[in-house]
């Protein structure tokens, strides 16, 4: 029954068009629309090493490319790295003939053996000491670069802003011959960029020069001996151990270094419409709560199959979907027809579809269109939904060590709900499968009252929601 509690086979129709499953969804609570993965700003939280949970500034992890200065991974298979100390004797200063123990240290992988002794680098008398860093043989060349574009781009900066204070050149000088400004304060009113300042320009001579790379015919030739030597491919690097250090790329073996490891990111999730926050973890890169978290999950009542069954062509199959209550609060559930041809090109409106926001010009909210995307949306096959509605109880966390039954508080129509317990409902569905259909997908609107609790809100208010809703109920047979 594993395959049952697939989360791909039940998903919902995310506001941009894209078919989601509950787990991968959010929900605004101020736009009261779905928000996919792709349909949310993606903003970097922290900065922060996987392996010493040391926060970084962005500045700081930008000079260091990315990459914990005190943390290594192994160039060999990727593990991280371990300190590991030993002893060795060492001649005494004041005396050369005598000898003591001292500790020293040197990195090693647990997975796969390698040590910083296999490349020859230097134990260190610290645990925390500075490993030698191998030197790129390109540096030089790159920060010329780097330097050359840097200065091309100021320039560039600075063209740019001659031309925008251009236009402004006739309206001061009338400005300051009709209140007779004083030369100190013309000189403190002048800005930096502005045409009247003190001429601050980049000549040639101040730009870095770069010699151009020339291209040739000629390239080095392999070594003599390469046809004739046998190749030992355990002191042969692949092709992941280079790439690994693109800086080098290293042909053998004997010749990996150890790596900094990679710097991690929290990442928080805003609406693009109303521009709140979905998902914000905490500052604290050793925990793994979150300060908001507005997933689908906690909003939307989560559908389920509960059996699996056997469907053919033609004939009405009864399959039972169960709904869960994540909130707590009471909601009252209606399941209508889904029509693939209204959700086709997705118009956003008060009637809970999907599709992009569109605002008046004097909002003060700033929007991103998004482009709604058209998924497969064809149903083959039949669903007869039951009429009417059904409640949901509210979640309650203790009601599965209560023996009260509470069927009883609820004057449900057997027709509808086939059985219920706490805070779940089960439906019944009769599913007919089209002739020629090898699978079974049937899709329903799902319809509920949803009690908004944003905190700027005086008090809860209901609103009525509509969430598409598509389940792949399974394989069809002759």
């Amino acid at each position: 029954m594993a395959h049952l509690f697939q989360v791909d086979r039940v998903k919902l129709l995310c506001s941009c068009g894209m078919l989601k499953p509950i787990t991968a969804i959010y929900f605004c609570r101020h736009c009261q629309k779905l928000r996919c993965g792709n349909c949310v700003s993606h903003e970097v939280d922290t900065l922060f090493c996987p392996n010493c949970l040391e926060n970084m500034p962005s500045t700081e992890a930008r000079l260091k490319k990315n990459r914990c200065a005190n943390c290594f991974d192994c160039p060999s298979c990727g593990h991280t790295l371990s300190t590991r100390a030993t002893s060795i004797q060492a001649p005494v200063l004041e005396d050369p003939s005598k000898t003591v123990a001292r500790k020293v240290y040197y990195l090693a992988c647990t997975s796969c053996r390698w040590t910083s002794r296999d490349v020859g680098l230097k134990d260190q008398t610290v645990a925390t000491g500075g490993w030698t860093e191998q030197d790129s043989p390109h540096y030089k060349n790159l920060q010329a670069l780097l330097e050359h574009y840097r200065t091309l781009a100021q320039k560039e900066k600075m063209d740019k802003d001659k031309k925008r204070y251009s236009n402004r050149k006739s309206s001061f000088l009338s400005l300051s011959d009709k209140y007779s400004l004083s030369s100190v304060m013309s000189r403190k009113s002048l800005s930096p960029i502005s045409p009247f300042s003190p001429k601050v320009s980049l000549d040639e001579s101040q730009t870095s020069e770069v010699t151009p790379s020339e291209a040739t015919e000629e390239i080095e030739g392999l070594p003599e001996n390469i046809f004739i030597e046998e190749i030992n491919l355990s002191s042969v690097s692949t092709i992941g151990q280079r790439m690994a250090s693109p800086e080098w790329q290293p042909d053998h073996t004997s010749e990996l270094y150890p790596l900094h490891k990679h710097i991690l990111v929290k990442r928080s999730l805003r609406c693009r419409h109303c521009e709140h926050n979905l998902s914000k973890p905490e500052y604290n890169p050793s925990s793994v709560k979150f300060k908001i978290q507005l997933g689908a999950f906690y909003h939307v009542p989560e559908v389920r199959m509960v059996k699996e069954v056997e469907l053919k062509w033609g004939v009405e199959t009864q399959v039972q979907v169960s709904f869960c209550n994540p909130t707590p609060h009471d909601m009252t559930v209606a399941l209508l027809p889904f029509v693939p041809e209204a959700y086709t090109l997705q118009h956003d409106g008060d009637n809970g579809e999907s599709g992009p926001t569109s605002v008046s010009s004097g909002s003060i909210v700033r929007v991103v269109e998004i482009v709604p995307e058209n998924p497969d949306l064809k149903l083959h096959s039949d669903v007869a939904l039951p009429q009417g509605q059904f409640v949901l109880s509210a979640r309650d966390d203790t009601a599965e060590y209560d023996d009260h039954d509470s069927a009883s508080a609820y004057k449900d129509d057997p027709l509808v709900v086939a059985w219920r317990r706490a805070n779940k409902v089960g439906v019944n569905l009769m599913v007919t499968p089209h002739q020629g259909a090898k699978g079974a997908k049937v899709g329903f609107v799902l319809r509920y009252d949803y009690t908004n609790t944003v905190a700027t809100a005086t008090e809860s208010r209901t609103v009525t929601l509509n969430i598409p809703v598509i389940i792949n109920v399974g394989a069809v047979s002759e």
